[in-house]
């Protein structure tokens, strides 16, 4: 009986750890949700812009540039160059794979255009606005060091219970 009141307890203690570990995950967030990234319905300049007001992006969270056709996911360096659609910015990276990840590692206005023929000027292109990770809260942990640590305590549950049973047949 009281093996099953612990094995409760321990149960109920990884569910309180993952709720609160829930939050302090970095984020990716698909650019565009399902429809990716194309160009965008109508043409509309707005499409992408209000999109990305949806969320808030956080220093550690990602962009997934998804699509298909020919496109490209082009980081610009500033504000004119995403504004003019300027694809021979001096300082341009581009990624020309589809379901690129692009992680924020600073804080600061993240631009991207797609340089393909005229589809920034018809609108696809994006600004993310990275603020920092809020300091207040638990570090924002990666799925990595996330699942380390799961693996970590049921590593620790199984030598308990085995111990237990040890002990328990000794009896």
């Amino acid at each position: 009986m009281a093996d099953h009141r612990f094995s409760l307890s321990l149960i109920g203690l990884l569910m309180v750890a993952m709720a609160f570990l829930k939050g302090a995950i970095a984020a990716d967030y698909e650019v565009g949700d399902d429809y990716g990234w194309d160009v965008p319905p109508s043409n509309s300049s707005e499409y992408y812009p209000s999109w990305a007001n949806r969320y808030e992006f956080k220093v550690g969270d990602s962009a997934v540039f998804n699509w298909t056709g020919n496109h490209t996911a082009a980081q610009v360096r500033n504000q004119a160059d995403y504004d003019n659609c300027n694809t021979n910015a001096t300082e341009i990276t581009l990624y020309a794979v589809a379901g690129v990840r692009v992680p924020f590692t600073t804080e600061g206005f993240h631009y991207f255009i797609c340089t393909v023929g005229t589809h920034c000027e018809q609108g696809q292109k994006v600004a993310f606005n990275v603020i920092a990770a809020d300091e207040s809260s638990a570090p924002r942990a990666t799925l990595f060091s996330l699942s380390m640590f799961l693996s970590a305590l049921a590593i620790i549950i199984q030598a308990m219970s085995i111990a237990e049973t040890i002990v328990y047949a000794e009896r």
